[in-house]
């Protein structure tokens, strides 16, 4: 029981949920029949807890070497090994899921995974670390529409979206993190800027992609767009302001997480709406 639970906390649950309850919100919007989405968001949430455990297993000797109690992996919970072995397993399980579902599901989910496995395994100490983020959750809308039927790739303001609030949650994690990541050497683009300027972004890549769903989707998905458009605002501005105040908070991370469920609730609303 006590590896199990190791094992869970180093799948990073928290993110790997709200990413896979985010699919299960798209997957309502775009139609997907119950048993696809069911496979759908299993495979989104295997895919996470893959990165999640790829993410430990590649830094636990910093996070040894910086006595991070709250690793499995550094705290001797769990072996190095047996992480790595469940992230593989969990990739394996989650490619395998979304071949069953359609090619167009599998080659959109194998970008998702595969964005995921390269920041860790380096791009997050590069200037594109934004990049794997932008990439794989702009990915995840064709996840979803190619699990529909028909199969088909999904609006360019959708993917547009996703990409958009992959960055800011990229921008989001990183705010409290910034000191310790400097430390270790970890030099991504959130690292490379003023904390300011990394918290402006983190609000303001949420109020354009709030632009977007409503400009995207048009006046006839006002009803759902509006709304949504205007509570993600909110929440990112509120954010913001706390990335500022108190930067060794995540409530900045989580933050951008409500208002990323706030817009795909909102895209939900919008596909459905202009279809």
């Amino acid at each position: 029981m006590a590896m199990a639970w190791a094992l869970l906390r180093s799948t990073h649950p928290g993110p790997s949920f709200a990413v896979a309850a985010l699919a299960a919100i798209l997957s309502w919007g775009f139609g997907v029949g119950l048993i696809p989405a069911v496979l759908v968001v299993l495979s989104v949430l295997l895919n996470q807890f893959s990165v999640g455990l790829s993410n430990d297993a590649i830094d636990a000797p910093r996070d040894q070497e910086a006595k991070r109690s709250d690793k499995p992996v550094a705290a001797g919970d769990i072996s190095r090994a047996g992480v790595w072995a469940w992230a593989i397993i969990f990739a394996m399980v989650s490619l395998t899921l979304a071949g069953l579902i359609h090619p167009g599901v599998l080659i959109s989910q194998a970008v998702f995974l595969l964005a995921g496995w390269f920041y860790n395994a380096g791009l997050k100490s590069t200037v594109y670390s934004a990049l794997a983020y932008a990439v794989g959750f702009g990915a995840l809308p064709a996840i979803i529409s190619y699990a529909a039927h028909p199969a088909a790739f999904p609006p360019w303001w959708s993917v547009v979206i996703a990409a958009g609030l992959g960055i800011a949650a990229h921008f989001g994690n990183v705010v409290p993190d910034r000191e310790d990541d400097a430390a270790q050497g970890v030099r991504g683009l959130p690292q490379r800027l003023p904390a300011r300027v990394a918290a402006g972004v983190l609000t303001g890549m949420i109020i354009v992609m709030a632009g977007v769903l409503v400009q995207g989707a048009g006046t006839q998905a006002f009803p759902a767009s509006l709304p949504s458009a205007a509570v993600a605002v909110m929440v990112a501005v509120a954010g913001g302001v706390w990335a500022l105040s108190r930067p060794q908070s995540r409530w900045a991370f989580w933050a951008s997480i409500v208002a990323s469920l706030v817009l795909a609730a909102g895209l939900t609303g919008s596909v459905l709406l202009a279809g």
